[in-house]
């Protein structure tokens, strides 16, 4: 918004970085962080739903699974071969490509719902953060709504074990 203003600290520990995001949420103000890892902490304090990603990988992954299992038994019982006894359609030989398949699929699934959500939804802003936050720093940036108290974000981060503070 035009009239908001940001207060950007910088934190060498994601737990650190978590506390801050938690008690900045708890006071009402939005938040934004940037890391150079998915730390797990920091995620959780953030309040995000969980990526519905796995949602489309499974039917993928399932759906190799079934493609790996029909190209090997299939292939089997097309062309016959004589096996001196042994069964045409033997469990422990198909298991590599019966997984390469379920890998393979799954993973081009999970491609192309990465690729569609990307295009669906995305950033209406740039983030605009420090360089030493995608280094070996976590980011935090609080939002200053024009009629907020900007003080007691500082105060929140500074309380928080911030390496720097400072305007946004």
């Amino acid at each position: 918004m035009p009239g908001d203003r940001a207060v950007l600290a910088t934190f060498a520990e994601p737990s650190d970085a978590a506390r801050a995001v938690r008690a900045l949420r708890a006071a009402g103000f939005q938040v934004q962080t940037a890391m150079p890892a998915p730390f797990p902490e920091v995620i959780a304090a953030l309040g995000r739903p969980r990526s519905r990603l796995g949602l489309a990988t499974l039917p993928g992954a399932i759906a190799g699974l079934l493609a790996g299992v029909a190209l090997t038994v299939g292939t089997s019982l097309a062309w016959p071969l004589v096996t001196g006894g042994k069964p045409v359609v033997s469990v422990p030989p198909f298991v590599i490509v019966i997984f390469e398949m379920t890998v393979l699929v799954g993973s081009l699934t999970n491609l192309v719902a990465v690729v569609v959500g990307s295009r669906a939804g995305g950033r209406r802003q740039a983030a605009v953060f420090r360089p030493r936050a995608v280094e070996d720093r976590v980011a935090v940036r609080a939002v200053v709504g024009a009629g907020a108290d900007g003080a007691a974000a500082l105060r929140i981060l500074r309380e928080s074990g911030a390496d720097e503070v400072g305007d946004a």
